[in-house]
């Protein structure tokens, strides 16, 4: 976007309106408790837009199109909430959107989260088999250009839905490592996103990685517990490290399985309404070991968080974000979406991981950038921060 191109100052100017028209006729998807918007304010204020887009209809001597303006439009007013959290969904990548909450897509098989400075997408997980792992991409690797358009200008969604596509087709990957960029031409293919992976570590020990709260991860953490629970395994290591978040009703599911009865999440919205989650007391008794770290986002850390705060597990890792705020998604008239911060959510205790930006570790290791791709590739005591974990347990006596 050039600020030396005069038909984007009404198109920004455009967006307030039209994001807000659009608001109020929409229906929350995701949490239809909280019914129908509340009635904006009186957009009479916004009258001189109309007056520019006259005048720009009628002397602007170039062609652009309206409907790709309204998206950029829809973009820039979520931006400037300042809610680092928000973003817009076009039309045509809702499917992408719904894929990535789902766990199941047809692209080249990497998760990502948003680096909130930079607007650029980092890698977080490289889908074992995947088409991305094929081709050389690695975690922490930034995607920095696809198809030839720059991530940081148009967005996470716009990103995920020009990576992902027909099985067997061809896609341009500008990635950023260490300053340099490179690019990649990998061919997509379908890829079944395994978010929960289990094992046991020395002799005893239930070892169960998270890469995203997915909604097909509740059912894969609800397996492999009980798998591991059936080898007679006498301790849990809980792994979320490089976990960029995901699903709340997930998020719900998991920690009901650990903890005890009582309340493990609380959320209040814009009027002040609180809503508390309670485990329902049947859950797994062993000894567990969490492990977060800085690029553990959002359900991740919290995930931390609460077996922490409630005594349930011991923490080993790194200090993490500092995401306190969870995000509603709306489906606009013309089936696009915005997604921004609806609730403000706390520990059991009282605590928002957002305002003491995010929590630090009973024991914290830091990892170096080699360290950190290798999350998920090794296990045992070649990772650092799993063999800590062993040894706590040992020293426990089990």
């Amino acid at each position: 976007m050039s600020k030396r191109n005069p038909r984007w100052l009404w198109t920004l100017l455009l967006c307030v309106v039209v994001a807000a028209v659009c608001i109020l006729g929409t229906g929350y998807v995701m949490k239809s408790r909280y019914g129908e918007p509340a009635p904006q304010n009186d957009l009479s204020k916004y009258n001189k837009l109309e007056e520019i887009q006259k005048l720009v209809d009628q002397y602007y001597v170039g062609e652009y199109d309206k409907e790709r303006v309204m998206d950029y439009l829809s973009a820039a007013m979520l931006t400037a909430l300042g809610d680092k959290w928000a973003y817009y969904t076009a039309a045509e990548d809702v499917q992408s959107l719904n894929e990535d909450r789902s766990g199941t897509y047809s692209g080249i098989g990497v998760t990502v989260t948003q680096d909130a400075e930079t607007g650029l997408l980092r890698i977080t997980e490289v889908t074992e088999g995947s088409p991305a792992e094929k081709a050389g991409i690695r975690v922490l690797d930034q995607l920095y250009s696809v198809s030839g358009q720059l991530v940081a200008e148009i967005g996470m969604d716009s990103t995920v839905a020009l990576v992902r596509g027909e099985a067997g087709t061809q896609v341009e990957i500008g990635i950023m490592r260490d300053g340099i960029i490179y690019n990649f031409t990998v061919e997509r293919a379908s890829v079944q996103a395994q978010s929960v992976k289990a094992e046991v570590l020395d002799g005893d020990i239930g070892y169960i990685r998270v890469s995203s709260f997915t909604y097909a991860a509740e059912e894969q953490f609800a397996n492999k517990l009980n798998s591991l629970r059936s080898l007679g395994v006498k301790a849990l290591v809980l792994d979320v490290r490089n976990n960029g978040g995901g699903s709340l009703r997930t998020l719900l599911s998991m920690l009901d399985l650990i903890m005890p009865e009582g309340v493990m999440f609380i959320e209040r919205d814009v009027s002040g309404e609180e809503v508390r989650y309670e485990a329902d007391g049947s859950y797994c008794d062993l000894p567990v070991v969490v492990l977060a770290n800085r690029y553990s986002y959002s359900a991740a850390e919290y995930f931390a968080a609460v077996i922490q705060e409630q005594g349930r597990g011991y923490f080993i890792g790194e200090h993490t974000t500092g995401k306190g705020e969870g995000q509603s998604t709306f489906t606009l008239s013309d089936g696009s979406c915005v997604s921004f911060s609806t609730i403000k959510y706390f520990t059991p205790n009282g605590v928002s991981i957002g305002e003491q930006e995010g929590i630090a570790p009973d024991l914290t290791i830091t990892m170096t950038d080699e360290e950190l791709v290798k999350i998920g590739a090794v296990t045992g005591r070649e990772d650092r921060h799993i063999a800590a974990a062993i040894d706590y347990i040992r020293g426990m006596g089990r």
